[in-house]
């Protein structure tokens, strides 16, 4: 039921178009005791939607729209496992739950489409990256931004520990090696290597971990680094950290890591830290585009007017569409006129460039030098 929020999703999402759709976003607290706090929140908003559909869609058959919505209310279970936001979409023929890595603003809408600023704000930024956490038996991920880090769900296929990916074929437990898992070789960052003279056992528990390594490294790139299209940073011990980068095949992966204690794992250290790294690669990111928009723009190939980016957008035309961050949240921006506010235009001209193909990317504030906070470079 609950499914991984990749730019896919708002791909598939931005072609749903029905008589009523409903959206429903809300912050969630992943704590005890604060998530108690979770289900009675969806409760009263689902009351306040059940209004709501009664006021704007009379016709409409409230029951059926909103029993998928009670059901999840109802769910004990799904209520223990939060992040740090929801988003609950759904209409006569479809219904998605995806939990959110970032808080959200509390708001519900119906309209003929899926309602998906929030969505595009999380996984269109140009500042996100991922952070996978390893130790020689388990792993965690973790997605972030500039200013938080959170732990998301790994993707079911995804083996959680070295048991789970390995089962049966794990050397049994009894079996003892170096105390570090590594001979004195390997803790100098050769994972192959071991003290004179080898060791029989240690050597089995080696090549368990290079084969759960491995496990890991295609499963972390096929359902979480290729569908986000993340930067990947790599949290490990030394040694660990030269065992994984001798078997991975993840383009996505950073060539600098973090080694923390993952033992005494501190999420505000690891944000800070990882930050530091991927600082200079987001800024060069941001500039790269603005120098694409500045050649392009005196080739005739882009424009910061919003009336021709609606008309390049609805012919395909749009091959990249930047919008600073602060402009999706009021998601009002009349198309001719910086200054007069028009419902929803921003949003509609974003859907319209997902629909045909076109990438997002949220920029900072001030980093664009327009007037309407958007621009676009064309295909042609």
């Amino acid at each position: 039921m609950v499914e991984q929020l990749t730019k896919n999703t708002v791909t598939e999402l931005a072609k749903i178009n029905e008589p009523v759709c409903i959206s429903l976003y809300m912050p969630t607290h992943p704590a005890f005791p604060q998530r108690n706090e979770n289900p009675v929140v969806f409760k009263n908003l689902l009351r306040d939607l059940r209004q709501q559909l009664i006021s704007e869609h009379p016709d409409a058959d409230h029951d059926t729209l909103l029993e998928p919505f009670e059901q999840l209310q109802e769910d004990e279970e799904f209520w223990t496992h939060q992040q740090n936001g929801l988003a609950v979409i759904g209409g006569a023929d479809f219904f998605k739950v995806l939990r959110l890595p970032q808080a959200v603003s509390t708001r519900t809408f119906i309209c003929s489409h899926p309602y998906l600023t929030p969505l595009i704000r999380i996984t269109q930024a140009a500042d996100n990256y991922q952070v996978l956490c390893l130790t020689r038996d388990t792993i965690n991920l973790f997605e972030g931004n500039r200013d938080s880090l959170t732990e998301i769900s790994l993707h079911p296929d995804v083996p959680k520990t070295k048991e789970e990916a390995l089962g049966s074929e794990l050397t049994p437990g009894d079996q003892t090696g170096f105390q570090q898992g590594f001979g004195a070789a390997g803790q100098r960052g050769d994972p192959y290597a071991h003290e004179s003279g080898g060791n029989d056992k240690q050597a089995e528990i080696d090549i368990d971990r290079e084969r759960y390594f491995r496990a890991v490294d295609k499963a972390v790139l096929e359902h979480h680094s290729r569908p986000s299209s993340l930067p990947l940073i790599l949290a490990a011990l030394p040694e660990n950290q030269a065992f994984f980068r001798e078997v991975t095949h993840n383009p996505f992966l950073q060539e600098q890591g973090v080694n923390p204690d993952l033992s005494n794992l501190d999420t505000d250290k690891l944000q800070q830290a990882c930050w530091q790294l991927m600082s200079s690669h987001f800024n060069e990111q941001i500039e790269e585009m603005v120098q694409q928009f500045k050649e392009s723009e005196h080739q005739g190939l882009a424009s910061d007017k919003l009336a021709d980016i609606e008309q390049a957008a609805e012919t395909g035309r749009v091959a990249t569409l930047l919008v600073e961050a602060h402009r999706l949240n009021v998601a009002k921006i009349d198309k001719y006129d910086a200054s007069n506010e028009h419902p929803d235009m921003l949003e509609e001209l974003v859907l319209t460039v997902i629909q045909h193909g076109g990438d997002i990317m949220v920029m900072p504030p001030q980093r664009l030098s327009t007037k309407t906070g958007a621009a676009a470079v064309y295909r042609f």
